[in-house]
């Protein structure tokens, strides 16, 4: 940033005034001048040290000359003399606090030693008389991130480019401080200004989406497909993050109408066929989904996809038994898949045949050993075997990985509850799912329940009650209830008794 000819041009300039003005002192400051002139000759030979010995000799007949003790620092600046540079530069600043030269040397001091908020309130200075430099401006980004003030250094950056749009590099790496801090909403905005200079980088045009679908500003993922798309030409993945992006919008006939328009381009795409298969299963339209799905089937026999597609259509429809059927007979091709044995044991579980349950669902979750879904079915499962060791161990892995599973905290209390076993750690669980899903008429059940099984039995019938307001029809429920008001009735019949006698 400092310019050696600006410092001897400065020094002459100072000369040539006082030497109009002074004539007497001409000879003094033509001797200061010459070992000015000779420090500088030696600088630029790289002979430091005999620079300074002549620009001690200039300060001694001018003591009062700033420019020559900014070139007598520059001259300790590269001796590595840090403090007789700082002295130098901070006299420079007494004699002008407006000397650039000593400032952006001052500035650069500190950023050497680390001084790191030091050299901010120097840089902020220079700044502040030259508010267009963008040398300074940067400077000030540099050391925002050097103390990670992300906001602040993507801020000066930011303002670089826009005092001068061909400093691309600074929203460069604005981007790359926002994508490293995960501050994706700020990085979209700037993604958005670099389109503005190159919109044809696919490169860019691909962050922009993933940043846009993070946010879930989805217009804008929409539009960033259809550039995408114009670049690149057709390409089925793109269509299918069409189709969900419309499906997130809440569109889902769009996002149907999308895959219809692949299928005509594109009619033996697996991927795309189920995708369209999955939409149309997700809005109830499963008869048309059948078609699709039997292409699947017909295209791609070895794909388990069209197998798994019917059975879910047919879970759905509460025929376990038409699953098992399409399942079964093409599992020894497709033994390894999770969702197949987690299907056909989910299956099994409803025809209450628990030991072909027990079978695929231990299958899947070796498969997959992360699958809650699976643990709580396996759960339920040796709960209705009578195998509590196992359910017990399948709770306590579930509660322990995630102490936000309401259901598992549920079903753990009520397996215990109809044990008679440890009752007040059950209420603790119950407690936890009422905490976490307060409005669940099984929830509240099993609270009140556990309730009544320790005698308390006005807290017994809150629960039951408000569990019976949301599922009225519910019969284990109600039996709970008619047997809590039984009971309160004994009581109350059998205290009367004993008064009256």
């Amino acid at each position: 940033m400092y310019n050696k000819r600006i410092i001897m041009l400065s020094y002459l300039l100072c000369i040539f005034v006082y030497m109009k003005l002074n004539a007497s002192a001409i000879n003094e400051k033509e001797m200061a001048l010459h070992h000015f002139m000779q420090g500088e000759f030696l600088m630029d030979q790289g002979n430091y040290a005999l620079a300074v010995l002549e620009f001690q000799d200039a300060i001694a007949i001018d003591p009062n000359a700033s420019t020559i003790h900014v070139s007598i620092a520059d001259a300790y600046r590269r001796l590595g003399k840090v403090k007789r540079t700082e002295n130098h530069l901070r006299i420079a600043l007494e004699l002008d606090p407006n000397e650039v030269e000593a400032l952006e040397m001052l500035g650069q001091l500190f950023v050497t030693q680390k001084h790191y908020i030091d050299a901010e309130e120097v840089f902020k200075k220079l700044n502040k008389s030259d508010p267009n430099n963008l040398e300074y401006i940067f400077a000030l980004a540099d050391l925002a991130q050097i103390q990670k003030n992300w906001d602040l250094a993507m801020d000066y950056y930011i303002k670089g480019y826009e005092l001068n749009n061909m400093a691309i590099n600074a929203l460069e790496q604005a981007l790359q401080i926002a994508l490293s801090t995960s501050n994706f909403n700020r990085a979209e905005k700037i993604c958005e200004l670099l389109l503005n200079e190159d919109p044809d980088n696919i490169k860019l045009l691909q962050t922009m989406k993933d940043l846009s679908l993070f946010n879930k500003n989805y217009t804008n993922t929409l539009e960033i497909l259809d550039k995408l798309e114009k670049f690149n030409g057709y390409s089925s993945k793109l269509i299918i993050e069409k189709s969900a992006i419309y499906e997130e919008l809440d569109q889902p006939q769009m996002a149907i109408d999308v895959m219809f328009e692949a299928v005509k381009k594109d009619s033996q795409n697996l991927d795309i066929l189920n995708r369209l298969v999955t939409l149309l299963m997700d809005q109830d339209k499963d008869q048309e989904a059948l078609i699709y799905n039997q292409q699947i089937i017909d295209f791609f026999p070895n794909d388990p996809r069209g197998f798994i597609n019917n059975a879910i259509m047919a879970m759905g429809s509460k025929m376990p038994e038409e699953a098992i059927l399409i399942l079964k007979p093409h599992f020894d091709r497709f033994s390894k898949d999770f969702t197949f044995n987690y299907l056909l044991g989910t299956a099994y579980y409803q025809v209450t045949d628990y030991v072909n349950s027990k079978l695929y669902l231990s299958q899947a979750l070796n498969i997959y050993p992360d699958s809650r879904n699976t643990k709580h079915n396996l759960a339920l499962i040796y709960d209705s075997t009578g195998e509590w060791e196992k359910s017990d161990k399948l709770y306590m892995e579930l509660i322990s990985s995630d102490s936000t599973d309401a259901q598992a905290y549920n079903n753990y209390a009520y397996s215990l509850v109809e044990r008679d076993l440890n009752i007040e750690f059950a209420l603790e669980l119950a407690k936890n799912a009422i905490r976490l899903s307060p409005n669940s008429a099984a929830y509240l059940d099993t609270i009140g329940w556990i309730y009544f099984k320790l005698n308390q039995y006005d807290e017994a019938l809150q629960f039951i009650k408000e569990s019976l307001v949301i599922d009225s029809g519910n019969i284990t429920i109600q039996e709970h209830l008619n047997q809590i008001i039984k009971v309160k009735e004994e009581i109350n019949k059998l205290n009367t008794q004993q008064v009256e006698n």
